[in-house]
């Protein structure tokens, strides 16, 4: 009986690059700080379209290992472990929808988070998170990388609910969105909005108001998502069909 062939889609075509590029960076082919070649030379050396060649690099750069810059290209800032290797398919697939479907479940988990934690957080709780905020305050107004800081704040709240699987699967997505997370807060004016959403659902949960605390986390993360969508915009240089 003839097999039908599996169609090869962008997405496990920008995997296979991916797998290419991580092997070459482990072996020393791209060394950390050197260059990846141009979008032209890889769609010319992968025989693929601009669209799969972004993919690519930007499950790389998901991953920590490339960093993209604006009229700079794609430079090698990590070199990758044999395990890191062996998930590259599926940190391939941490782009463009996959992001977003990761957010969206963010969106559901944190939104529930925050109900919960106006209801069940203790006195001790809300010191915990006063204190994730001030950081979150302090570091935006230094001008530091406010992540750690951000990372701290939600984490805050979901020991606040007091639902150790809340606190366990909301970790595993921080992971996940390192990368993407990061790259948001280059996003003009999102840290100090980020800021004033914080503060309000911060203001809910210490008042005790969980519809109040559920309407600020789904404002935040509407905004978390349109962010990632601008950080997109901003690092792509062009819009060039695949």
């Amino acid at each position: 009986m003839a097999t039908t062939p599996v169609k090869a889609t962008r997405r496990t075509l920008s995997a296979s690059i991916a797998d290419d590029l991580l092997l070459k960076i482990r072996e020393g082919a791209l060394a950390p700080g050197a260059k990846l070649p141009i979008e032209k030379e890889l769609m010319a050396q992968y025989g693929v379209g601009r669209n799969t060649v972004r993919e690519a690099v930007q499950s790389l750069v998901t991953m920590g290992y490339l960093d993209v810059r604006p009229r700079v290209g794609a430079r090698v800032i990590g070199v990758p472990t044999a395990d890191a290797l062996e998930t590259a398919a599926v940190a391939a697939l941490l782009t463009g929808e996959a992001i977003s479907d990761i957010y969206e479940l963010r969106h559901t988990l944190e939104t529930e988070i925050a109900f919960r934690a106006s209801t069940m957080a203790t006195t001790a709780d809300h010191e915990h998170i006063g204190a994730a905020l001030q950081d979150y305050e302090r570091a935006a107004r230094d001008g530091v990388d406010p992540y750690r800081a951000d990372v701290a704040f939600h984490a805050a709240l979901a020991h606040a609910s007091h639902n150790v699987a809340f606190a366990n699967v909301l970790e595993a997505a921080s992971d996940l969105l390192l990368r993407a997370r990061k790259l948001t807060d280059h996003v003009p004016g999102a840290v100090s909005l980020a800021l004033e959403e914080h503060t309000t659902i911060a203001e809910a949960i210490f008042a005790r108001d969980p519809e109040k605390a559920r309407r600020a986390m789904q404002i935040h993360m509407d905004t978390s998502i349109a962010a990632w969508h601008r950080a997109q915009r901003l690092f792509s240089t062009s819009k060039d069909p695949a």
